[in-house]
């Protein structure tokens, strides 16, 4: 416990880093997405020079700080003894990757603003088995921290090596140059970029400040505890996330043709669907989340990790997946400004009320903190500025994404505890794997008629080769 919590630590600290983005990878996804429907190859040309100089200036400057302050850092928290070394040795090695990655990131959104995402899906595939498999064997073999953080390295390298050779093939026509930069252009995509830099700033505060404070004042076992309910969650959110990108692509693109016309549909059917995709996670998660943990770090860990889950799980179900593509809808129209100072000031309060509830309240009050403040911020506030933004009222927004899929959701989560109480107890991976089928292909059968607008209906059943 108390390694995987010092491995939970250092991956915390390292997402802090990008603070210093300053939001250069969101504005380059915007304006590559915005020449190239324009078809401008000298205007991504200049826009990709700028910000590969600026994200190798970063690089330079984290490169040296950070090692010239790792005995501060290592002392700041509570890590065992035994694994000080291995701390540090673990933050100097994934501060040097993500270096490294700061600039190579640019041609994975170079990619993504062209709607390549197959190119980015299959670079994520590669990168995943990798540091999966990798993770395993050597987890297997009995290697420690420092093993399986060099293997999760030698996976973004992969994938950075996998960017640049798919940019390569796709942006034959644009030129890379030092001349190309220009303060013009570093203004431009510093007008945009400054509120997305706050998004990511806040999202960034708010997110890490539960783990990197649970460090600080509670043995770092428990940020392990806190960290493994957190992060499952945040992998299942990622069935949804394509959705995310694939909204802000096409809002840059309507923005670029003064196409508005679809706009409020966009903004509901996204995120929608988002919520009906992660639905039968999340009923699955309410009903078996224990008998997961037990089964999966075993009884002593999940008894902890199992009081935090459910609260996670209601945060993220209404603000995050529900409201997943309201961020990326608002960053392609370039209307995010409001969004992004909400942020803000969900991340400053969130501290303040961290540093206070923690010491008293332990994780299970950090989670509290943390799933309150995402529903009224991310949900509730986001709720009203969409609305207005896409200029339809803030109740038919809300009742068009959340009022389907919670309809569907509920006989199916009344039928999940049925079982789970009478014939499927969950005691085996195979009979929560049974459980989390039926739970599935239930709700799916129900929101397919009852979440999906007829044509989106029969273009997917189509697809699937029944229609």
């Amino acid at each position: 416990t108390d390694g995987y919590g010092v491995w939970a630590l250092c991956f915390s600290l390292v997402d802090y880093y990008w603070f210093f983005d300053l939001g250069f990878r969101s504005a380059t996804v915007k304006y590559v997405a915005h020449h190239t429907a324009r078809e401008e190859l000298e205007k991504i040309s200049e826009v990709l020079s700028t910000s590969l100089l600026y994200a190798a200036i970063l690089a330079v400057f984290l490169g040296l700080i950070v090692p010239l302050n790792l005995s501060r850092i290592t002392h700041f928290f509570k890590v065992a003894p035994s694994y000080q070394s291995a701390f540090a040795v673990l933050l100097l090695l994934v501060t040097m990757s993500w270096a490294v990655g700061v600039v190579f990131g640019l041609f994975g959104a170079s990619i993504e603003a062209v709607q390549r995402l197959d190119l980015t899906t299959k670079v994520t595939v590669t990168a995943t088995t990798v540091r999966v498999l990798g993770t395993a064997v050597l987890l297997y073999l009995g290697y420690g921290l420092v093993p399986v953080g060099l293997m999760v390295i030698s996976s973004q390298v992969v994938s950075y090596v996998l960017y640049f050779y798919f940019y390569r093939r796709l942006f034959t026509g644009v030129r890379l140059s030092l001349h190309l930069a220009s303060l013009s252009t570093l203004k431009e995509l510093s007008k945009f970029g400054i509120h997305s830099f706050l998004m990511t700033f806040s999202t960034q505060l708010q997110s890490q400040s539960a783990p990197v404070l649970i460090g600080h004042f509670l043995p770092t076992a428990f940020v392990g505890y806190y960290n493994l309910p957190m992060r499952l969650v945040q992998y299942t959110v990622e069935f949804v996330a394509k959705i995310g990108i694939v909204t802000n692509i096409n809002a840059a693109e309507l923005s670029a043709r003064d196409d508005t016309s679809t706009l409020s549909q966009l903004a509901i059917y996204t995120n929608r669907y988002c919520l009906v995709i992660f639905m039968p996670l999340a009923i699955l998660l309410w009903v078996d989340g224990r008998q997961f943990f037990t089964l999966w770090v075993g009884e002593k860990v999940a008894v902890y990790s199992v009081q935090v889950l459910p609260i996670l799980l209601l945060g993220f179900v209404v603000a995050v997946v529900g409201q997943f593509s309201s961020s990326m809808l608002l960053m392609g129209m370039a209307k995010h400004q409001r969004y992004a100072r909400a942020l803000l000031a969900e991340a400053l309060l969130g501290f303040v009320l961290l540093t206070y509830a923690i010491p008293r309240y332990g994780m299970v009050g950090a989670a509290w903190v943390v799933a309150i403040l995402m529903i009224l911020i991310r949900g509730v506030y986001t709720w009203y500025i969409v609305s207005q933004t896409v200029g339809i009222s803030m109740w038919s927004y809300v009742r068009g994404v959340y009022l389907s899929p919670v309809m569907a959701a509920v006989p199916v989560f009344i039928l999940a505890k049925l079982l789970k109480t009478a014939v499927i107890p969950g005691h085996s991976w195979f009979q929560i794997a049974l459980l989390g089928a039926v739970i599935g292909l239930t709700y799916y059968s129900v929101a397919l008629f009852v979440s999906a607008r007829s044509d989106h209906r029969r273009l997917l059943l189509q697809k699937l080769g029944v229609g």
